[in-house]
This record gives C-alpha cells, sequence and structure tokens, in this order.
C-alpha cells in the first residue's frame, strides 16, 4: 500500500472544519517533504479550485496526476469536445503531456443519455495517449454496482475508515481485487472528523456515542486518532493506494511517520450504517 497526497487545500478552503487553502509559503515546505519522501501520486479534480494550476507551477507535476471531472449539468452538449477541451484544460494546467488517471467524478454521468458517448471519449483519448488510466469515484457500493455492467475501470475511488466499512461489508474489494481493478481509499478521516479533538464542534448525540467509541478507545490503547485510521486501513491488503488530506506541513508530516511506523492492529468493532454521519453529501 502506498500513500497518495489529496491536494483540495491547495486550492481552495476544504473540509468540515472550512480548513483554510494552504499558503505559497507553506506549500513551498510540502512540496520538498513530498518529493524528499518519494511519494508517487498526487490526486486533484477540476473542481479543487486552483490545485491543478498550483500542480503544475510545482515539481508536484512530475508525480503521478490523478484529477476528476463531471459533465456539465446541460441538455445538449457535445461530450466529445466537451471533454476534450476539459481534458486539454488540465493539461494546460497541470504542465504535463499525459495524465496519469482520469477519474469520473459522479456516477450518475455513466447512466445518463450521455453516458455512452462519455465513457466512448474517454477511452479515445486513453488509445490517443492523453489519458493512461480511466476510473470512477464513487461514495458507496451500490454506485460500483450500477455501473459495473457498462465498464470495468482500472481505477476506482472509494471512501473507507474506521466508522465507514461499507466496502469492506459489500465484498467489493474482492471483487475489485480479481479484476485487477486498483483500489484508492479516501475519507479515511473523514473530512478531519476521525482526527479533531474539537469537544465544542456540534453535533449529534447519538453520533457523538459513535465517535467517541473510537477515539476512546485510542485514548485507553495510547495510540494517536491519526495512527487509528492510518493503520486501521493499512490492514487491508486488498487495498492498492491511501489518499491522504492535510491542513499543513506538519500535519503531512505527520501523517508520512506514523504511515510509516510498524502495523499496529486496529479492530473493527466502531463501524456504523449511520449514513447521515459517514456520508459528506449529507451533513448540513
Amino acid at each position: 500500500m502506498k500513500l497518495v497526497i489529496g491536494s483540495a487545500q491547495l486550492g481552495m478552503n476544504y473540509g468540515l472544519f472550512n480548513n483554510k487553502k494552504i499558503s505559497s509559503k507553506e506549500f513551498k515546505k510540502i512540496e520538498k517533504l513530498v518529493l524528499k519522501s518519494k511519494i508517487n501520486f498526487i490526486d486533484t479534480a477540476t473542481s479543487y479550485g486552483e490545485s491543478e494550476k498550483i500542480i503544475g507551477k510545482s515539481k508536484l507535476k512530475n508525480l503521478h496526476v490523478i484529477t476528476k471531472i463531471k459533465l456539465p449539468n446541460k441538455k445538449n452538449i457535445n461530450v466529445k469536445s466537451w471533454l476534450l477541451k476539459e481534458i486539454s484544460q488540465s493539461l494546460s494546467k497541470l504542465k504535463i503531456k499525459k495524465i496519469y488517471g482520469v477519474l469520473i467524478h459522479n456516477y450518475k454521468d455513466l447512466l445518463g443519455k450521455h453516458g455512452k458517448n462519455y465513457l466512448l471519449s474517454l477511452q479515445e483519448l486513453k488509445r490517443k495517449n492523453m489519458i493512461k488510466k480511466i476510473g470512477i469515484s464513487v461514495y458507496e457500493p451500490q454506485e460500483i454496482k450500477k455501473i459495473w455492467h457498462l465498464w470495468k475501470p482500472d481505477i476506482i475511488q472509494v471512501p473507507f475508515n474506521p466508522i465507514d466499512n461499507r466496502m469492506l461489508d459489500s465484498g467489493w474489494f474482492n471483487i475489485l481485487k480479481k479484476f485487477k481493478v486498483k483500489i484508492y481509499v479516501r475519507s479515511i478521516f473523514l473530512q478531519g472528523l476521525l482526527i479533531n479533538e474539537n469537544s465544542s464542534f456540534k453535533i449529534n448525540k447519538n453520533y457523538k456515542i459513535i465517535l467517541n467509541k473510537y477515539k476512546n478507545w485510542c485514548s485507553r490503547n495510547n495510540i494517536s486518532l491519526m495512527q487509528g485510521c492510518l493503520h486501521f486501513v493499512k490492514q487491508f491488503k486488498k487495498i492498492d493506494y491511501l489518499i491522504v488530506g492535510f491542513n499543513n506541513y506538519n500535519q503531512l508530516k505527520e501523517i508520512i511517520d506514523v504511515f510509516k511506523k510498524k502495523q499496529i492492529t486496529i479492530p473493527r468493532k466502531f463501524s456504523t450504517n449511520k449514513i447521515n454521519l459517514i456520508d459528506p453529501r449529507k451533513w448540513n
């Protein structure tokens, strides 16, 4: 399993706690740390503010770049020309000749009237060597099931953390591995909710009980909340890559250091199916 740098906060304020966009001064330190740590992948999206442009102006453009795209909400659209323009713009911002991975950011884009053309157009750009791998980013197992009969992606990005075990429980990790689909997990800190000690943050009482079950276990076992999250994911060998977001240089350095530590067993007793807690789209 390898680390992937998440880049949302390079280009905008991000997350449940509205963490501030990383400053250019801080970014210079982060850039050096990433290169020194021999991390080879960076995850971004066209919707992450200026993230692609910032990566393109740095040495991080030499990493394997994965970006995500969404079809515009228009009834009449020439998908092929729109996609070519979108990918060309990303290549220009990133200052690279080929994108390692392009992910469909919303599975519904494949199920609508433009879905077939969308997929065919992506595959054409792959043949033209503008894209190396095509994949999809999903929020829940049912979304994989809905697109699986249409196409087998090269890459799939899924949420996974100590309290959200849906992908594991569904059996999709086994299926994806069988079909040689590379598995990238994200949301391992649940936008900071699992590693934030801010007791003043307002949250539903029942949800707080779920979170505290995990946090109290870590405290009793002298394990940091970050270590708990990272090492929980590291236990599952079918996962290929682990995407991490961060607020600043110090937090990223801690993530890298903790990730390298000897594996700790984290039990699977904290998971919940409370969708309004584990799916950030449901948060107010």
